[in-house]
């Protein structure tokens, strides 16, 4: 039987938190998210505080962003530009924190 070390098998750190090259870019060259759809995504906000689910959180996070359609960007796309302003608190702060270690900041 072949044995495989676990760590062998896992993602290096920072591997997987930035989003993939989009198969469909943005395709104007100017867009804008407006306030309305940022202020829809932070009334569904997380904070990371005890009795919050982050499981739930994503679940209403994709059915908000299934709701919205650009015909200049991908479903994809939409949820990457939004999730941002989804967060508040510490689970903006570890957000912050996350991206920028991937970015080199």
């Amino acid at each position: 039987m072949d044995f495989t070390p676990i760590i062998q098998l896992s993602t290096l750190k920072g591997e997987l938190l930035e989003p993939p090259p989009p198969a469909h870019p943005i395709l104007i060259d100017g867009y804008e998210l407006r306030p309305i759809f940022i202020a829809m995504v932070r009334e569904q906000s997380f904070c990371s505080i005890e009795d919050e689910n982050p499981y739930t959180h994503l679940n209403e996070f994709e059915q908000l962003c299934s709701c919205l359609n650009f015909s200049s960007m991908t479903q994809e796309t939409i949820k990457w530009k939004l999730f941002p302003f989804s967060l508040l608190g510490r689970a903006k702060q570890w957000y912050a924190h996350t991206i920028g270690g991937v970015h080199g900041n």
